[in-house]
C-alpha cells in the first residue's frame, strides 16, 4: 500500500499541493472558535434585508461541496496543467481570507433578517449548517470565491470547454452558489460583492505567469 501511494505522488507531484486543505481547515475551525469572542466587527447592509430568505437555496449551496471534490478529482487526473493553476487561484484567495479575518475578525449580523418563514427540511438542513458553521469568516466570502473559480478552471480544460451544455451548466451552478450564500443568509452582500474582485487578482495571478519551474518540478508538460 505503501508503495503503490509512493508511486502515484511520485507521479502525480500536483496533488501535494491539497495538503494546505488540512492546514485551512484547523486555521477555519480556529477562527470559528475563536471570533465571536475577539468583539468582531458587524458586516451586514440594507440589501439583506430586502432579500427574502429562501430555503430552496440550501440545494445549490450545499452541492458547492460536492463540486470542490468533483472538480477536483476530474482536473487531478486529466489536466495537471488547469489543475495546478485552479489551485493557485483557490489558495491564494483562501489565504487572503483568513488572514483578513484573523486581523480583523468579523461576522455576518444578521439583525432584523426574518429567518426561517416556513418549517420545513430544507429549513431544517439550513439551521443545522448554520449550527455548524457560524457566520465567522465571512468577508469576502469564500464559497463566491470558490464557486467562481471551479467555473473558470471547467471553462479552461479544453475536453470540458467543447461542450457548451456543460460549460452553460457550469456558470449556472457557480451563479445559483453564490445566489444561495444571501438567500440562505450565510453571508451578507458585502461578502459576494468583495470576492469579485479577489477573483480579478487571483485570475491574473493563476492564469496569466508561465510557471515554467514551478511546472518542471511538478513534472507538469
Amino acid at each position: 500500500m505503501r508503495v503503490k501511494i509512493k508511486d502515484f505522488v511520485k507521479s502525480n507531484r500536483h496533488a501535494l499541493i491539497l495538503l494546505y486543505w488540512l492546514i485551512h481547515g484547523i486555521w477555519y475551525r480556529l477562527l470559528q472558535a475563536f471570533t465571536m469572542g475577539r468583539d468582531p466587527f458587524p458586516v451586514s447592509c440594507a440589501a439583506d434585508r430586502l432579500i427574502p430568505f429562501c430555503e430552496w437555496f440550501v440545494i445549490p449551496y450545499v452541492l458547492w461541496y460536492a463540486e470542490i471534490v468533483a472538480v477536483t478529482l476530474y482536473l487531478l487526473f486529466n489536466n495537471k496543467e488547469v489543475f495546478t493553476r485552479l489551485y493557485i487561484f483557490l489558495f491564494g484567495g483562501m489565504f487572503v481570507c483568513m488572514t483578513l479575518c484573523t486581523v480583523f475578525p468579523m461576522y455576518f449580523d444578521r439583525t432584523g433578517i426574518a429567518l426561517y418563514p416556513r418549517d420545513n427540511l430544507l429549513t431544517d438542513i439550513i439551521k443545522l449548517i448554520q449550527g455548524i458553521d457560524p457566520p465567522t469568516t465571512v468577508l469576502p466570502s469564500m464559497h463566491v470565491y470558490v464557486a467562481i473559480g471551479l467555473h473558470i478552471a471547467l471553462a479552461k480544460d479544453k475536453a470540458f470547454s467543447e461542450c457548451k451544455g456543460a460549460v452553460l451548466a457550469s456558470a449556472f451552478l457557480a451563479a445559483a452558489i453564490c445566489a444561495a450564500t444571501v438567500f440562505t443568509k450565510q453571508h451578507s452582500v458585502c461578502d459576494v460583492l468583495a470576492a469579485l474582485p479577489l477573483c480579478a487578482v487571483f485570475y491574473f495571478a493563476a492564469y496569466k505567469p508561465k510557471y515554467k519551474r514551478l511546472f518542471s518540478l511538478l513534472k507538469i508538460e
